[in-house]
């Protein structure tokens, strides 16, 4: 009776070791759907027009709305060197201009009297709050060898030079954006060269990211990409914009340029995402550290099955691959010394 009850502590002892030595593991069911192949990009998203502000003359910078953050409509001004002088003469000039063109109208009427018309429109848009307009058309030899003997040219040319160094002195916006970066305040002198501020449009946005030759060589212009920020919890799509097809000499990459709205995003912001190059039906995505090589482990009897697969892309630490069936039962996680046949327990 002892010697039967010692027997069967032993027996069960060796049950409960062989137990403990098999691996205790996860496990995932296959489930094949539609996955999208990637390219992951990540960059600084920065306005698609976007421009320094730099002084072409030295001058008092007058400007009262010439701050961060204030938006302008195209055609507003942003603010002006002082240009008084220069106003002064510019107007001296003009008025010079107009009364030779109201004398030189005058005796084209008489002697030009097909060209009348124009030139007399020309003279009632000369004024002292805008440009000079452009010069009128001349076929006529006779009547441009005219203009020259009246000094037209030197005095419309006189008038047209002041105007472009005006120009330099006054800063215009060419679409709607806002300031940023603004480093003067009104009524402090500037010189040439000098940035002072950068107009920027918001609503547009891009970035660019460097990819691999093996990649570039996959993407196209227009193709759809998804952009994410880690300080945000929203996300949105974007296109490819352009890719530069030079390659870096260091990284040997190439540049892909991401174009992006602003609803959602910010001018200096970093995002990351990937482009959309393509998807596949009935493949599966998984950790790439369940591949061992080309192959994985399923499950079948309590034990391991080695499978090979078709791996169509890795992205980072994640796999797309097809060559399972729906509802394979395959190894959820990444076992140690794992080989064909091993058993395991199922948690």
């Amino acid at each position: 009776m002892f010697v039967k009850l010692i027997s069967s502590f032993k027996k069960e002892a060796t049950i409960n070791k062989l137990t403990k030595s098999i691996k205790l593991v996860d496990t995932k069911v296959v489930s094949l759907e539609k996955n999208d192949l990637q390219v992951p990009v990540y960059g600084k998203l920065q306005s698609v027009n976007q421009n320094n502000i730099v002084c072409e003359v030295n001058g008092i910078f007058i400007g009262n709305n010439f701050k961060s953050g204030i938006s302008f409509f195209k055609g507003d001004t942003l603010g002006y060197v002082n240009y008084d002088e220069f106003k002064n003469n510019l107007n001296s000039q003009k008025s010079i201009l107009l009364n030779q063109v109201s004398k030189l109208v005058s005796e084209i009427k008489f002697d030009f009297p097909d060209d009348y018309s124009k030139w007399y429109n020309f003279m009632k848009r000369i004024n002292f709050k805008s440009n000079l307009p452009e010069i009128p058309s001349i076929s006529n030899e006779k009547l441009k060898n005219y203009l020259t003997g009246k000094n037209f040219y030197t005095l419309y040319f006189t008038v047209k030079s002041i105007e472009d160094r005006i120009s330099k002195h006054v800063f215009i916006a060419n679409f709607d954006g806002v300031l940023s970066d603004v480093s003067i305040k009104s009524g402090t002198a500037v010189v040439f060269g000098q940035k002072i501020g950068v107009f920027y449009q918001p609503k547009y946005l891009e970035f660019e990211s460097s990819i691999s030759l093996e990649n570039a060589l996959l993407i196209k212009p227009k193709m759809k990409v998804f952009i994410k920020s880690d300080e945000l919890i929203d996300h949105d799509y974007g296109y490819v914009s352009r890719v530069n097809k030079t390659l870096n000499s260091n990284s040997q990459n190439m540049s892909v340029f991401i174009e992006v709205g602003g609803d959602k995003f910010f001018n200096g912001m970093y995002v990351d995402g990937h482009i959309i190059i393509g998807s596949v039906e009935n493949c599966m995505l998984i950790d790439r550290s369940l591949l061992d090589g080309s192959y994985l482990y399923l499950i079948k009897d309590e034990k391991l099955v080695k499978k090979k697969v078709e791996i169509l892309q890795i992205i980072e630490n994640k796999a797309i691959i097809k060559g399972l069936k729906n509802n394979d039962v395959m190894l959820g996680e990444s076992v140690k010394d794992s080989y064909e046949g091993m058993p395991v327990r199922i948690k």
